[in-house]
């Protein structure tokens, strides 16, 4: 039995309820961007509605912390890490928009090709820099061209940030939970000052850089003390239902009177400017905490949880290309336009396009794997 207590074992391996729970997350991300934010204010209307869900968004970053190699150094962990991070978001940045771009022409959208590549130079960068956060200048918004299919990758600029951050500072305060949870706050606290007192979008979203290096530090600190495991396979054991009861009661309360109204891409995160970014972190844990006990239960349910748990594995997978696949396939159905990602008015037939969308990509990883393994095999009889 796992307990909550300071471990040491391998966390190399997969955690059943977590692929759960990343399957469901990234469901609810495709259906944001395809069904919600697109359809003219609706999606401000659902998130309210789904504010758990929405606040437990940054759980994704936590995870990321909790998986944190401590025995490979920093120069180790950013080359296994953060390196392949970078090459993987310039990389499909500039393909990615390239080919939507040739795609678009084919079909007989009219495209500045003049402006293509300043267009992803400002993707990869980053919209709106240096333009003020609190102001009606601030146009990061708005999309470049019909063309653009990387607009979620704003996560992936404020992961690299932040893990750079991280990656400097956790050897030095994760084996004292004293120097943990100071340094925490004094992370959070550097984004809430700025966002007070400067309030200008950095490139790369580096605003938000500190906060993000606080949810990998509380990741990395939960791992010290396997929470994940213990969530997992505790609930045999009554503590675990007075932890879950706790965490129920106070991931709703934080839900209902500090919601986090969540938009990292603009830096909104609560009604109290940058101040609110306290409560957004306290909010966001417990809301992701609840959902990780919840994916546990789900992860008790046959063939629901198959899905969720395969959809999971492969969700960084889904998060990339979503948008990219999305617009391949109604592009020459529909009038895609900067006003609009997807001119969709029928909310089924959103909905259905998230499906072929997580469908098609699925089909696209196991292609890939397939032709991986035959060549790995063809290798090996050659040698």
């Amino acid at each position: 039995m796992i307990s909550i207590t300071e471990g040491k074992e391998e966390r190399s391996g997969r955690i059943r309820s977590l692929d759960v729970l990343k399957g469901a997350a990234i469901i609810g991300v495709v259906m944001a961007h395809i069904v919600l934010v697109p359809n003219e204010g609706e999606g401000q209307y659902n998130r309210s509605l789904g504010e758990l869900f929405y606040a437990a968004l940054p759980m994704f970053i936590v995870i990321t912390g909790y998986f944190y190699r401590p025995d490979r150094g920093i120069l180790e962990n950013i080359k296994r890490r953060l390196v392949p991070m970078i090459i993987m978001f310039v990389l499909l940045t500039i393909s990615l928009n390239l080919i939507m771009c040739g795609y678009m022409m084919l079909l007989g959208y009219s495209i500045d090709t003049g402006a293509i590549m300043g267009n992803i130079g400002q993707m990869l960068i980053g919209k709106g820099c240096f333009e003020d956060l609190y102001g009606m200048v601030f146009e990061g918004e708005m999309i470049l061209g019909p063309y653009e299919v990387t607009y979620p990758f704003y996560f992936f600029q404020i992961l690299i940030v932040g893990y750079l951050i991280f990656i400097f500072l956790v050897d030095y305060v994760i084996t004292d939970w004293r120097k943990t949870l100071v340094a925490a706050i004094a992370l959070v606290s550097c984004t809430v000052l700025y966002m007070e007192f400067i309030h200008l979008q950095l490139p790369m979203l580096a605003q938000l850089g500190p906060l993000v290096a606080a949810f990998l530090l509380i990741g990395a600190f939960m791992a010290r003390y396997n929470v994940v495991q213990y969530i997992e396979t505790g609930y045999h054991e009554k503590r675990y239902w007075i932890y879950f009861a706790l965490t129920l009661v106070t991931a709703l309360a934080m839900a209902i009177l500090l919601p986090t109204h969540m938009s990292l891409i603009y830096s909104e995160f609560g009604a109290y400017g940058g101040w609110s970014a306290y409560s957004f972190v306290t909010t966001s844990l417990s809301c992701g905490i609840l959902l990780m006990f919840l994916a546990v239960f789900v992860s008790k349910v046959r063939y629901v949880s198959d899905v969720l748990e395969k959809i999971g594995r492969d969700c960084v997978w889904i998060f990339l290309l979503h948008m990219f696949i999305a617009k391949l396939l109604i592009a020459p159905f529909v009038t895609i336009s900067t006003d609009r990602w997807f001119p969709i008015d029928s909310i089924p037939v959103a909905i259905v396009l998230v499906v072929l969308t997580i469908i098609v990509i699925m089909i696209l990883i196991e292609l890939n794997r397939l032709a991986l393994s035959r060549i790995k095999g063809s290798d090996q009889q050659t040698l």
